[in-house]
């Protein structure tokens, strides 16, 4: 993605003072070992069916994260190998009529058949039909209700039309895009209207909560960071709490806009660039309240990671002129957080929201940072 090199540009808030040198990046060779620690950890909780985590609600996302990721450079290991074979397998077993991977029980269809697809696709899966079942069930999960401030999004998969979110919506988006759907497909262009509801930008979000700041929440009508347009959410007589943009699903946002082909240049990529731009931080999720910080940190590394890779960068300009190397400051704060365990190293945070209480789950995101660390070196 050479072209998009040029989105350095929006990273450059107008008229700053002389940069300094940003921190050396990491070499290939140091993050191939942090690289190696963490497979040999997640390679080690291997089940005996195949799944990444014992009789856990998130085992089959997590297994199917696992694949996913494992089947990528470097390190990559390929998709005869009996451990990705075996874990393929107990994918496949929980393939539904609907054509959705996931356990009935977990709550989780849109979760365990995205990651399943990208699954799937990384390992070059030749099951054409499995493949297509899986794309199906996504788009039959999409709301598509004219009327309705969630059309074009995608929730969970089990609470019904009306529940539809920016994280979901993502993940469906870019296992769709990575399977072979085009940007152009009518779900997709419903799902680019759908995202746009979800960002702080009043040129393209026409609700009344809308503002400049460029950043992303969690859905039309609510933000994980504070904030809510339902009318029970305020105190009596008074409106509810405003939207607070926050750093996780402003990446989300940005990896979405750029899977759907946004080019550099588009006021919706650049107002979400400059949002992460004034926001550039490592010790919690911008915008997420005080004291709550450390919510949904390792899936904000592992967004950050995947939107600089797609957007091909080295460094990002911050609003005082100073030249940050993302891969330098992402590298240290992730290797300062891996913990040993069972020969090579894992993460678990410390907060328990979103599930990344579990080493299995955080280590997989960190897994996915790391790699695409690498790949911009």
């Amino acid at each position: 993605m050479r072209l998009l090199a040029a989105a350095t540009l929006c990273l450059a808030i107008a008229a700053a003072p002389a940069a300094t040198t940003p921190a050396a990046p990491p070499d290939k060779a140091q993050v191939e070992a942090l690289i190696g620690q963490a497979q040999t950890w997640l390679l080690a909780q291997q089940q005996p069916d195949g799944a990444f985590l014992p009789g856990n609600q998130f085992a089959v996302g997590i297994t199917a994260m696992a694949v996913e990721i494992l089947s990528r450079p470097p390190a990559a290991i390929a998709a005869d190998d009996a451990r990705i074979a075996k874990a393929l397998a107990y994918l496949k077993g929980k393939t539904q009529a609907d054509g959705g991977v996931y356990d009935p029980q977990e709550d989780l269809g849109n979760y365990g058949t995205s990651f399943t697809l990208m699954a799937a696709t990384a390992a070059q899966s030749q099951d054409a039909a499995w493949l297509a079942g899986m794309q199906r069930y996504l788009k039959g999960l999409q709301n598509q209700d004219a009327d309705a401030i969630h059309e074009g999004g995608i929730g969970y998969g089990s609470k019904g039309k009306g529940h539809e979110d920016l994280s979901n919506t993502s993940v469906a988006v870019a296992a769709l895009r990575a399977s072979g759907v085009p940007a152009n497909d009518p779900a997709l262009e419903r799902a680019l209207k759908f995202m746009e509801r979800c960002q702080n930008l009043s040129s393209v979000n026409k609700a009344d909560w809308a503002g400049t700041d460029g950043g992303a929440v969690y859905a039309p009508d609510e933000s994980k960071a504070g904030g809510s347009q339902d009318p029970k959410a305020g105190q009596a007589g008074q409106e509810p709490p405003a939207m607070t943009s926050y750093g996780s699903m402003t990446y989300a946002l940005i990896s979405s806009y750029l899977a759907l082909d946004l080019k550099p240049d588009d006021e919706r990529l650049k107002a979400a660039l400059d949002w992460v731009t004034r926001n550039y931080r490592f010790d919690g999720n911008p915008g997420m309240r005080k004291g709550r910080e450390l919510e949904g940190l390792f899936y904000y590394y592992a967004m950050m990671a995947k939107t600089f890779d797609a957007l091909d960068l080295e460094e990002v300009t911050l609003p005082d002129g100073t030249k940050a190397d993302w891969r330098a400051d992402l590298f240290a704060a992730i290797s300062e957080k891996a913990i040993p365990a069972d020969g090579g190293v894992q993460w678990m945070n410390t907060e328990k929201r979103w599930g990344e209480s579990l080493p299995h789950l955080a280590t997989v995101y960190m897994l996915r940072a790391l790699k695409s660390i690498h790949h911009e070196l």
